[in-house]
Parts: structure tokens; C-alpha cells; sequence
């Protein structure tokens, strides 16, 4: 961590705003790279900066390879994902608001890492899991992120007619499934296909006592099951961080009541 002092500031008080500063940070299950303590009169101005996600992100995401040589492009897609989109801002036109909401972390355009063909992505914030090692430690805190009218949300998407399908990650989707249910509808309605990521498993899922935990996975084409174990981690495996997690086929599964592995068509 570099730390950058401007100004005459006493090194006892250094050390305690930056204290503070990483602590505030670990809070939110973040890092950081750099502080700047500016003398500003007779205050201290203290500026931030959050460490890069991108080298957790590439032990999940690894079957890519190499994300060393991954463009300025796809290592902003990664950075983005952590953050909070306005997603107001992504419209030419205001939706009209429906009354329901979702806590979202943020939304990632075109991404080729969570399901197979070019994908809109919605992380929803707030997880109960809090595997070792996920690449996205900020989605934890049910008080975080953003919140936002769904509308807002299905307005912004698909971010364009290249887009073959949406996939909702986290955080824990399930957490918030009745308030998912619309967005489902909407993405299906649209001929598009849909993923949902879990920390919960197949089994888990089947037997939660929220019923829109199962209405939600009759909307949905694939779940990708279970917590990210570390030592369970296999970068050669598609879409998913450790060997313990399952591609199912949502629908194919429930017909059949037992698991059926998707597979790549």
C-alpha cells in the first residue's frame, strides 16, 4: 500500500487516518492501493484508493487463460464489475417505475465470462455465503450497493442485438428472488436465455422455503450451483471457479427430479 502525505501532518495522525482508512475498507470486504493525506488548512483531505480486483477475479474466471494479454477492453469489463452503475444513464428514455426493487452491486455490457456467447450481466449485492477467495467481496454486505427500481434494471438490457442471453451473478440472487422474478419474466419474454450463479446448491435450492426461490428457477435455463472452495479451485473448468460447482440444466432437471449436467451446444 502506498501511502502519500501533503503537507506538514504529525506522523501519529498519519497513522491513525490510515488505520481508520483500512479498516473502513476491510469492512466492505475491499483493499486498498493508495492513500493521499492532503493538508488542506485546518482539515485533512484523505483519498482512497480501492486495489484492483483483477488478479482474484482471473483464479474464478481462468478459463480464459492467460488475462495477462487480455485488452484494456475486457480488464475494464472486469473492473467494472465491482462497481455501481447508474443505470439511468444508460437510457435515452426515463422507465416508468414499477414500485419494485432490487440491491444491485453493478451491471457488466457484453461480457464473455459468465455463460457462453456474449452476455449482460446483474450482480445483486448481499450475500450470505462468503466463500474464501471470491472475486467479488464487496457483493457481501446486504447493506451495500445500490438500490434501484427494476425497471430501471430491464430497461438497460440487452445492451445490444449481439447479446444472446443475461446472467444474473452476485452476491446471492436467491436472496432476492421475488424481487427477480419480473427481471426474469422480462429477459425471457425476449427470447433470451438466462443464468442464474448461486452459492446454494441444487438440493438447497429445492427445498428453501421462499416459493419464489423455485418460481425463479422456472424461469431460468441454467443455475450454477455451490460455494467457491479454494481447494477446489481448477482454472481449466468452463464458467465456473471450483470443481464442486454444477452447470445444470434448470429445465431438464426438473422434469427429469435429478440433476442433468448443461453442456455446451
Amino acid at each position: 500500500m502506498q501511502i502519500v502525505v501533503n503537507g506538514k501532518i504529525e506522523p501519529k495522525f498519519v497513522e491513525q487516518l490510515v488505520t481508520e482508512e483500512k479498516e473502513s475498507f476491510a469492512q466492505q470486504g475491499k483493499k486498498i492501493a493508495k492513500i493521499i493525506l492532503t493538508e488542506c488548512g485546518s482539515e485533512i483531505e484523505i483519498k482512497s484508493y480501492e486495489k484492483s480486483p483483477i488478479r482474484r477475479v482471473r483464479r474464478i474466471t481462468g478459463y480464459l487463460a492467460n488475462t495477462d494479454n487480455w485488452g484494456a477492453a475486457k480488464l475494464a469489463e472486469l473492473r467494472d464489475r465491482v462497481m455501481h452503475t447508474n443505470v439511468n444513464a444508460m437510457t435515452d428514455t426515463t422507465p416508468v417505475k414499477t414500485g419494485v426493487t432490487l440491491r444491485v452491486n453493478g451491471l457488466v455490457y457484453e461480457s464473455v465470462v459468465e455463460g457462453p456467447g456474449l452476455r449482460d450481466v446483474i450482480f445483486v449485492q448481499g450475500c450470505p455465503h462468503r466463500c474464501p477467495g471470491c472475486h467479488n467481496p464487496g457483493s457481501w454486505d446486504f447493506e451495500g450497493g445500490t438500490v434501484v427500481d427494476i425497471a430501471d434494471v430491464v430497461a438497460s438490457i440487452p445492451s445490444s442485438p449481439l447479446v444472446s442471453g443475461i446472467t444474473i451473478s452476485g452476491g446471492e440472487p436467491f436472496c432476492q428472488a421475488v424481487n427477480l422474478l419480473e427481471v426474469a419474466q422480462y429477459i425471457k419474454d425476449r427470447g433470451l436465455n438466462l443464468w442464474v450463479y448461486t452459492g446454494y446448491t441444487w438440493a438447497e435450492l429445492l427445498t428453501h422455503p421462499d416459493p419464489a426461490v423455485n418460481q425463479l428457477l422456472a424461469l431460468t435455463d441454467v443455475v450454477v450451483d455451490g460455494r467457491f472452495e479454494q481447494d477446489k479451485a481448477d482454472l481449466s473448468l468452463p464458467f465456473r471457479g471450483s470443481a464442486n460447482q454444477q452447470l445444470i440444466d434448470v429445465q431438464a432437471s426438473l422434469q427429469a427430479g435429478r440433476v442433468i449436467l448443461w453442456r455446451c451446444r
